[in-house]
């Protein structure tokens, strides 16, 4: 029997992303359009941050703070939220593009896409943040940049783009950042839904997001199709591991694009869920 979803909290967000355990503990996500970055701590209780920017990701970092990318770039923030330093911008950043989806290295880079809200063919770019603070493109002619994660020895990529509907896995080096030929894992049918954010559990397993398509799916690295976890809400959009012993799969999905028919047939839309019985996660790379 497939595990079964639950909600988390009372959180409802118009595009929940990116689920990451922090240094202290507490599982932190982020509502995209509101520009909210919420942490869930260990006891059960969550706090939210107003950022003056769309928010699209963030990771945690070596010096216990959290590094974000936004709509105005990379922005540091330390244990206690304030913002460090002033935001890092791509140089060829253009205006119509926001950032999406993102996740560390195992040299602690900060790997994060971009798209745009028309998803204009070949108009986004992987980036890569580097500790010193310099930025470059890693992927170019992207069209959604969406999930990314690595292999647990960190020597493939793992990488979607939701407008080729495939997921991708790119040899990675690490000590240089750079990516190999990819090889595709698996295209998903436009029926099911269209890939969204990616986890990697410690056998390897990517989890996989649907949006539009109402659920999960775990794959092994060559593609095999291990589990479907069915959700009620239609939009799910990404996937990672809390707990202390990484065994939580807390699940972010979303309340937006969706009429007024249809939200009010998924009141759970845009709540965070967790699926439980399931392998544990590998444990996230920190910035820096």
């Amino acid at each position: 029997m497939s595990p079964s979803p639950s909600p988390v909290d009372s959180v409802r967000a118009s595009l929940g992303e990116h689920p990451v355990r922090l240094t202290d503990g507490s599982l932190a996500w982020v509502d995209i359009g509101a520009g909210d970055l919420y942490r869930l701590r260990p006891d059960g209780t969550h706090i939210a941050q107003h950022l003056d920017e769309g928010v699209g990701c963030a990771a945690p970092a070596e010096d216990g703070g959290v590094i974000v990318a936004t709509s105005k770039g990379f922005q540091r923030l330390d244990a206690a939220g304030s913002r460090v330093g002033a935001p890092i911008v791509p140089d060829d950043l253009p205006i119509e593009c926001f950032f999406n989806d993102g996740a560390c290295d195992p040299a602690g880079r900060f790997l994060a896409g971009t798209s745009t809200t028309e998803r204009t063919i070949g108009a986004a770019t992987l980036y890569a943040l580097e500790p010193d603070g310099t930025v470059r493109a890693v992927l170019e002619g992207v069209t959604e940049s969406n999930g990314i994660a690595w292999s647990p020895d960190g020597g493939t990529m793992y990488y979607v783009d939701s407008g080729t509907q495939d997921v991708l896995a790119f040899p990675y080096d690490v000590g240089a950042g750079r990516l190999g030929t990819a090889q595709v894992v698996t295209a998903i049918d436009p029926a099911d839904g269209v890939p969204d954010g990616l986890a990697v559990d410690v056998e390897g397993n990517l989890w996989l997001g649907l949006w539009d398509g109402w659920g999960m799916r775990r794959y092994t690295p060559s593609g095999t199709l291990l589990d479907v976890v069915s959700f009620p809400v239609q939009h799910v959009t990404c996937a990672g591991f809390g707990g202390p012993d990484l065994d939580v799969l807390y699940v972010a999905t979303a309340s937006s694009y969706l009429s007024d028919s249809e939200r009010a047939a998924q009141p759970l839309a845009g709540a965070l869920f967790r699926v439980d019985g399931i392998a544990p996660g590998h444990p996230v790379w920190e910035f820096g």
